[in-house]
């Protein structure tokens, strides 16, 4: 139970977490007008709650730890849904808003600030520790204006930094978890309870799939500049 982390989470700091992951699966169903994927992403939601709430995610002796499993299954549903026909539906929003969909990392990244804040998350999960992925969302706050101006290979190396930025972060949160290859500490255990088992199989994944949707635009982009060369 969520009592069992290393302080107890306030109401606010679990609201927060709560009331973005639904805002995000909402809005995504509402720009991509698709009931199926608002459908889609509330189950998810709601086994991934189901199962954090459970507890069985905070056991890490498994190999892999179960935790693991349930992060690679979203890995692997946003990639084929990334590279499937909806995929491409998606890489046809426009540009602006598909950089500037990475914004919402900001508010993500506050509530880690505060989970740190509060001794639920350990301090390597913020940017006063290890994660400096707010300044992706940052960047594409400042991007949202000039997107369309910039050339196709500067929003690349901004996608590319991002992307790294996201990887860095999911690395240091998994070698931070009490396994057998644990490599930091204080152990980052908070993930595994609802609500924050949101943070890595929604937050998390909304950020990789506009990662891998704008990598689909950059090339669409790039081939229709060498056809009208």
């Amino acid at each position: 139970m969520i009592h069992d982390l290393p302080a107890v989470p306030g109401a606010y700091l679990q609201a927060g977490f709560i009331l973005l992951s639904l805002a995000m699966i909402a809005g995504f169903g509402y720009v991509t007008r698709s009931k199926l994927s608002y459908l889609v992403g509330m189950v998810w939601a709601a086994i991934c709650a189901l199962i954090g709430y459970s507890g069985v995610l905070a056991d890490f002796s498994t190999v892999p730890p179960r935790i693991m499993l349930l992060f690679l299954v979203m890995v692997g549903g946003i990639v084929f849904l990334a590279f499937s026909r909806f995929g491409a539906r998606l890489s046809n929003l426009s540009l602006t808003l598909i950089v500037g969909f990475q914004a919402f990392r900001i508010l993500v990244e506050i509530l880690i600030h505060q989970a740190v804040t509060e001794g639920v998350a350990p301090p390597q999960m913020t940017w006063t520790g290890l994660n400096l992925d707010i300044f992706t969302g940052i960047s594409a706050l400042i991007l949202i204006p000039i997107a369309k101006k910039l050339p196709v290979a500067v929003l690349h190396v901004w996608n590319l930094a991002g992307f790294g930025l996201l990887a860095t972060v999911v690395t240091v949160a998994i070698l931070s978890m009490p396994t057998a290859f644990q490599q930091m500490k204080p152990d980052n255990v908070w993930v595994a309870y609802f609500p924050f088992i949101w943070l890595p199989t929604i937050l998390v994944a909304f950020a990789l799939l506009g990662h891998l949707v704008l990598f689909r635009k950059l090339k669409a982009l790039a081939g229709q500049k060498e056809d009208s060369a």
